[in-house]
Formats: C-alpha cells, structure tokens, sequence
C-alpha cells in the first residue's frame, strides 16, 4: 500500500504524518487516510486506499483538479506537486446539498489535502479542540460518512 513505509510531512505545520496501518481507526486504514497529530488535518490519496469505493470516489473527485482549481501555495505530500483548491458539496439522500468545503487536491496524483477546520464545517468538533489525535478520530468517521455521498462540485 502507498505511503506506508514513507514519511510524508504535514503541509499545514510540516509535522510527520501518521500513516493509516499506525492508526487505532480502521476507517484510517480502509481510506489510506494518514492524519496529522497536531493539526487534525488529513491527506487522502487513491493508491493509499484499501477501500476500493474509496479509490473508486478519490479518482472521481481528482478529476475536478486536473485542469481546474486556485493554485495555492501547498505541495502534495506524495508527489510535491503545486495543489490546488476547489469547493465540494455533498450530495445528501433528500437531493439537498451539504455546506461547501474546501479541499486541497493536487492536479497530477490522487491526494487530497483536508484541514480540521473544514470537515468541522460539517460536524462541530467534539471536544473542543482539546485532543488532536481525538478530533482526527471524530473526524475520519465523518469523512467515511460523506465518502458515500455524491460529490458535487461548487
């Protein structure tokens, strides 16, 4: 599985992430979510994922990148690729969509760059922002969640 034997470094803070088969969440290890213990953050990417919907979704939502999006001043943990920003919704099962998020996706690989702070958009944080590493737990279950979803984007 991709990532599990590299460090990859947090591009909010430049903390080593913590790959998905050193994590307590099997949601982190189905997804191939590595998470950041300082920031909450998480970096998705396709190839990392054992879920094969989750592969199957990450590759729908890189599209939405390969020729569209802000550049922003962050390089793909994976591949160090200039990434990119673009707001998503999600599309619930009554038809109505979720409030947009930004998510950082990097135009050349699979990766995908999430901040606490958005995915707490969706789903206030549960602590407080106490506990990082708790936080990240909270929300990997929420991410799981909307991975489900159609994704649409804004």
């Amino acid at each position: 599985m991709a990532g599990d034997f590299e460090a990859y470094k947090c591009p909010r803070d430049g903390s080593q992430l913590v790959p998905p088969s050193a994590s307590e969440r099997s949601a982190y290890i189905r997804n191939g979510i590595h998470h950041c213990d300082s920031c909450s953050g998480m970096l998705l990417n396709a190839d990392a994922a054992i879920s094969s919907f989750c592969s199957e979704k990450l590759e729908e939502m890189h599209e939405g990148f390969i020729k569209e999006g802000t550049p922003i001043d962050i390089d793909c943990p994976f591949c160090d690729c200039q990434m990119r920003l673009r707001n998503f919704s999600f599309q619930r099962l009554d038809g109505s969509l979720t409030d947009p998020i930004e998510i950082d996706g990097c135009p050349n690989c699979t990766s995908f760059w999430l901040d606490a702070g958005e995915l707490h958009r969706l789903s206030p944080p549960s602590n407080g922002n106490k506990d990082a590493r708790v936080e990240a737990n909270a929300l990997a279950m929420v991410l799981e969640i909307l991975l489900q979803l159609p994704v649409v984007f804004v």
